[in-house]
């Protein structure tokens, strides 16, 4: 099992991060938080989730799970706050720039192209504070491409400082000079340096919510020309991953593009493929499904 330290959390966590007798406690902590929020994350890596709930609990000022599953039950707003947390957003515009260089150069010209002048459908999914989605619309801006794009996640707080769209500096570092001055109206809130979203960039985007865990259907029609979900996979136990996975790939318009993060890899099922798009991206391509029984 491994050696055993003391935790906040629990008597004894053992150093591989498994749960011993904090278990049935967590279990509590997650089945409250799903009632409250409906969002379930029993498939989320254990690890991540015990990290979290861990970090949450220091931050309110509790020892035990004990004490902080009857915070969750006495407290309405806390299981805002706990979802929050255990959906950390770490997210820049234009995060990764070579991805975002390839989407600019080549792929959402060539979906233009291949679409005839129809508008593009773009999902970013798990779209956090928003950032990922203004960015594909400063693309579809700056390749001149009609187009939109549906944004969602799971954190109802993400998504409130989605539609507002304004960041503070920090958000802007990987951002070219020249779309920052494009896009991006600085402001002073507060004393503080903050970049709000222009309009021609709003317009563009429409945020909702959805958990990509839960089966239910994609926004709006549901075909997208390009689907990004970053750094999302990564946090998801294996047979979950497979099936949000599977979920994107049934998404995609026929020849559309899957980007993901750059940790991720599409390891799919027979019968379908994704096929890498350029270098130093992880851009792929949704080819040709096989009939059942066939093999490519």
């Amino acid at each position: 099992m491994g050696r055993h330290f003391h935790d906040p959390m629990t008597r004894t966590i053992t150093s591989d991060g498994a749960l011993a007798d904090a278990e049935p406690q967590l279990a509590a902590v997650l089945d409250v938080l799903r009632q409250r929020t409906g969002c379930d994350f029993s498939r989320y890596r254990p690890a991540t989730i015990q990290r979290r709930v861990r970090n949450r609990m220091i931050s309110v000022g509790v020892a035990t799970l004990h004490e902080y599953l009857a915070r969750l039950e006495a407290v309405e707003e806390e299981a805002a706050y706990l979802l929050a947390r255990l959906t950390i957003k770490v997210s820049r515009f234009y995060r990764n720039s070579a991805t975002f260089d390839a989407l600019r150069r080549c792929v959402i010209p060539e979906l233009a192209r291949r679409r005839v002048g129809a508008p593009l459908r773009i999902w970013s999914a798990g779209c956090g504070n928003g950032e990922e989605a203004y960015s594909l619309a400063m693309l579809l801006e700056e390749t001149n491409v009609a187009g939109s794009i549906d944004a969602s996640d799971i954190d109802p707080m993400a998504l409130a400082t989605a539609v507002t769209g304004v960041y503070p500096a920090e958000a802007c570092q990987e951002l070219p000079p020249e779309l920052a001055a494009r896009y991006l109206e600085r402001r002073c809130v507060r004393g503080r340096e903050r970049y709000a979203v222009r309009p021609v960039l709003r317009r563009r985007v429409r945020f909702v919510r959805h958990d990509l865990t839960s089966g239910t259907p994609p926004p709006g029609r549901g075909v997208f020309d390009l689907v990004c979900c970053r750094n999302v996979l990564i946090y998801l136990d294996r047979g979950a991953q497979q099936q949000v996975l599977e979920r994107l790939r049934r998404a995609l318009a026929p020849d559309g593009f899957l980007c993901l993060g750059e940790a991720e890899f599409p390891a799919g099922p027979p019968g379908a493929s994704l096929e890498p798009f350029g270098p130093r991206t992880f851009i792929f391509r949704e080819v040709a499904r096989c009939p059942e029984g066939d093999t490519a």
